[in-house]
C-alpha cells in the first residue's frame, strides 16, 4: 500500500514534467533577456554585443530540443510562414559559400541561422495565452527607458553612451542607445502602435492603461528627438492606419478617433517646436530635386542588381563590391544601402526578396485570420476588450511601420530591431492557434528525432562558430585598445589572424600598421615594408574587389625605392574603384614621385573632378610649383 502511495504521489512523469517546466522558463528567460539586451548593448551591432545573442540562442535551441522530449504531448505548430522562413534559410545554405569573400558569406550565413532559430524557439515556447503580453511589457519598458534617454542626449547633446563617444554628426539628435537615431527612430516605431493597442483594446485596469498612454506618449516624443525624417513618416503613417483599424470597429470608435486627433494635434505641435525636425525636412529637398545621400546609395545598389538579377551579387556584398559602382558623391564606406529593399535585392537577387515578400505575404494572411477570430462579436454580452487582439492590431501595425520605415533605411540590418520584429512576427504567428487547429503538427517519434537533430545541429554550430568568432574578435578589440606599443598592437592582430585567416581586414590592419611602423625610417624600416606588402598581398588574395590593398602595396613599393614595380599596383587600384578620390589622388602622387608631371597632374585633376578634397588641392598645388621650378622636378624618392 505504501508503495502504491508513494507512485500516486510522484507519476512517472513527474520528473519528466519538472524538466519541462524548467526548460520552457529558461527559454522564456533568455528571450526575455537578449529583448532588453539587444538594444541597450548599442543595437548589437558589434560583433562582441552579437555573439552575447548568438550564445543564447544556441543554449535556447538546446533547451528546445530537450523540451522535445520532456512536453507531453509534443506537437509542433507550423503556419504557412513558417514553410517561407525554412525556404530561406535553405537558399542561405545553398547562396552564401558561392559569394566572392567567402568570411563575409560565413557571417551573413551566421545572421540568417540566428534569426530563423529565434523565430522557431518563440513561435515554439512561448504559445501561452499570456506570453505576448509579457513580451510586449518588456518592449514596452526599454522603449520607454530608450525614450527617455534620447530626450536627454537631445538636451545636453551629452557625447558618450556608456561610455563609448557618439559620433559628432548625431550630437544634436536623440538615439537612446542605438549609434544611428534613425534606427532608435525604427525601433520606436514598432513599439508605439502596441502601447496605444493595448490602451485601447486590452482588459488591463484604468492605473495600467495610463501609464500605456504616458510610455506611447514618451515614445513618441523620443521619435520625434531622433529627428528621423523616415522614422517619424513611417511612424504616423502606422498610426493612420491603426486608428482606422480600430474605427471601422463599432465600439471603438470614439477612443479611436480621440487619439487620432491627440496624436495630430501632439505631432503638430511637437515639429513646429524643434527648429532642427523642421531643417531636418527642409533639408530633403533642394530646389525641386530630392537633396539625400541615400539616392546615391540605391543607385549603386541598383546597379550592383543588375549585375545578377536572380540570384544577386553575394550576401553581404553590397558593401564589398560598391567600389565598383561608387557614384562620385559617395567617397565614405557605405556599408549598406540605406534601404532593406534595394539592399535585398543587390546581395540576395529576386529569388531572395521573394521568399521574404512571400513571408510578409503568409504573415499578414495569417493576422487577417487571427483578427477575425480573436475580436469580440459586437451582439456578444460582456466586455468587448481582449489582449489578444490587442496584440495582434498592435504588432501588425508596428511591422508594418517597420517595413515601411525600410524604404529609406537599413533597421533590418541592426541586430536589436531585426530580433524585435523577428519575435512580433513569431507572436503574431503563434496567435493564429486561436484562429484555428489546423497548424498543430504531431510530428510523431521519426519527427521528434529529426526536429531534435535539426535543433541539435543549429545549436552546436552557432556555438562553434561563436566560439571562433569570439577568440577573433577578442584580439581585435584587444589590438584597437592596445597603448603598451606598437610591436603589442600587431602581435595582438596576428593572433586574430590566427584565429581566422580568412578575414582581409585583419590582413589590411597588420599591413598598414607595419607600413606606419616603415614609415618611422628607423633601422629594420626595410623589413617592416617588405612585411606590410605580404599582409596587403593576402588581403588582395582574399578580397579582390578592395582597392586600397593594391594601393598600399604601390606605397609600400614607392618607399623602398622601387617605383619600377609599383605601376602595376596603381593601376589595379584605380581599376578597382575608379571614382574614389583618395585613390586617383595617390596614384597622381606616384607619377609625380617618378617624376611624370604630366600623368600626375591629370590624376590630381581627376581626383578633384571627382570629389573636391583639400588633400588632392594640396598635391595639385605642391606639383604645379615643382613643374614651374626646375630644381624642384628632380623624381622623389
Amino acid at each position: 500500500m505504501a508503495q502504491e502511495a508513494t507512485k500516486e504521489a510522484h507519476p512517472p512523469d513527474a520528473g519528466r514534467q519538472r524538466i519541462d517546466a524548467w526548460c520552457e522558463k529558461a527559454i522564456v528567460a533568455i528571450v526575455l533577456f537578449v529583448l532588453v539586451w539587444a538594444p541597450l548593448a548599442l543595437g548589437s551591432t558589434r560583433p562582441l554585443e552579437f555573439l552575447v545573442i548568438q550564445g543564447l540562442t544556441a543554449a535556447a535551441m538546446a533547451l528546445w530540443g530537450v523540451r522535445m522530449w520532456t512536453h507531453r504531448p509534443f506537437r509542433l505548430l507550423w503556419p504557412p510562414m513558417c514553410w517561407a522562413v525554412l525556404a530561406f534559410v535553405l537558399y542561405a545554405l545553398a547562396r552564401c559559400p558561392l559569394v566572392e569573400v567567402p568570411y563575409v558569406g560565413r557571417q551573413q550565413l551566421t545572421h540568417v541561422l540566428v534569426y530563423a532559430a529565434w523565430y522557431f524557439i518563440v513561435l515554439g515556447n512561448l504559445n501561452r495565452r499570456e506570453s505576448a503580453t509579457m513580451v510586449t511589457m518588456t518592449l514596452l519598458a526599454v522603449g520607454l527607458a530608450l525614450s527617455f534617454l534620447a530626450m536627454f542626449q537631445f538636451a545636453t547633446h551629452y557625447p558618450r553612451i556608456w561610455g563609448e563617444p557618439r559620433p559628432e554628426a548625431y550630437l544634436q539628435r536623440g538615439s537612446g542607445t542605438f549609434i544611428n537615431p534613425n534606427h532608435l527612430a525604427g525601433y520606436l516605431g514598432m513599439l508605439v502602435p502596441l502601447a496605444l493597442s493595448y490602451l485601447v483594446l486590452s482588459r488591463f485596469s484604468a492605473t495600467i492603461k495610463v501609464m500605456l498612454a504616458y510610455i506611447a506618449l514618451a515614445m513618441l516624443v523620443g521619435i520625434v528627438v531622433s529627428v528621423s525624417r523616415g522614422g517619424m513618416i513611417a511612424a504616423g503613417v502606422g498610426l493612420v492606419v491603426m486608428c482606422l483599424v480600430l474605427v471601422l470597429q463599432r465600439e471603438f470608435w470614439l477612443p479611436a478617433v480621440l487619439i487620432g486627433c491627440l496624436l495630430l494635434a501632439l505631432g503638430i505641435g511637437l515639429t513646429s517646436q524643434f527648429t532642427s525636425v523642421q531643417q531636418r525636412f527642409a533639408m530633403a529637398v533642394q530646389g525641386d530635386t530630392l537633396d539625400d545621400e541615400r539616392v546615391f546609395y540605391w543607385q549603386g545598389a541598383r546597379e550592383l542588381f543588375a549585375r545578377n538579377v536572380i540570384w544577386g551579387v553575394g550576401p553581404g556584398h553590397f558593401d564589398v563590391e560598391f567600389p565598383r559602382v561608387r557614384p562620385p558623391k559617395i567617397q565614405m564606406r557605405p556599408e549598406y544601402a540605406h534601404n532593406d529593399y534595394l539592399n535585398t535585392l543587390s546581395e540576395w537577387g529576386l529569388a531572395g526578396l521573394a521568399i521574404i515578400a512571400a513571408a510578409c505575404g503568409c504573415l499578414y494572411w495569417g493576422a487577417i485570420k487571427t483578427w477575425r477570430a480573436v475580436r469580440k462579436d459586437p451582439l456578444e454580452l460582456g466586455s468587448k476588450h481582449s489582449d489578444r487582439a490587442a496584440f495582434v492590431v498592435g504588432a501588425s501595425v508596428g511591422l508594418f511601420a517597420a517595413l515601411l520605415h525600410c524604404v529609406v533605411e537599413f533597421n533590418m540590418q541592426i541586430p536589436a530591431n531585426a530580433l524585435t520584429a523577428v519575435t512580433l512576427m513569431a507572436l503574431l504567428t503563434a496567435n493564429m492557434r486561436f484562429a484555428t487547429e489546423r497548424f498543430w503538427q504531431n510530428p510523431g517519434r521519426s519527427g521528434r528525432i529529426l526536429l531534435t537533430g535539426l535543433a541539435g545541429v543549429t545549436a552546436v554550430y552557432l556555438a562553434a562558430a561563436g566560439v571562433h568568432r569570439a577568440i577573433e574578435s577578442w584580439w581585435l578589440w584587444r589590438a584597437q585598445t592596445e597603448t603598451a606599443s606598437w610591436e603589442q598592437m600587431v602581435s595582438d592582430l596576428k593572433r586574430a589572424h590566427e584565429a581566422d585567416p580568412g578575414n582581409p581586414d585583419t590582413d589590411m590592419l597588420l599591413g598598414e600598421n607595419c607600413r606606419l611602423m616603415s614609415l618611422e625610417a628607423k633601422p629594420g624600416y626595410e623589413e617592416k615594408g617588405r612585411e606590410a606588402i605580404q599582409w596587403f598581398g593576402k588581403a588582395m588574395e582574399l578580397n579582390h574587389f578592395d582597392a586600397v590593398a593594391p594601393l598600399r602595396v604601390g606605397m609600400c613599393l614607392d618607399w623602398l625605392g622601387r617605383s619600377a614595380e609599383s605601376g602595376p599596383f596603381f593601376d589595379l587600384a584605380a581599376r578597382r574603384d575608379p571614382n574614389n578620390t583618395y585613390v586617383t589622388a595617390e596614384v597622381g602622387r606616384h607619377f609625380a614621385g617618378r617624376g611624370e608631371f604630366e600623368k600626375a597632374s591629370w590624376w590630381l585633376k581627376r581626383s578633384l573632378a571627382t570629389y573636391w578634397t583639400a588633400y588632392a588641392c594640396d598635391e595639385l598645388a605642391v606639383l604645379e610649383s615643382r613643374m614651374k621650378d626646375p630644381v624642384e622636378s628632380a623624381p622623389r624618392k
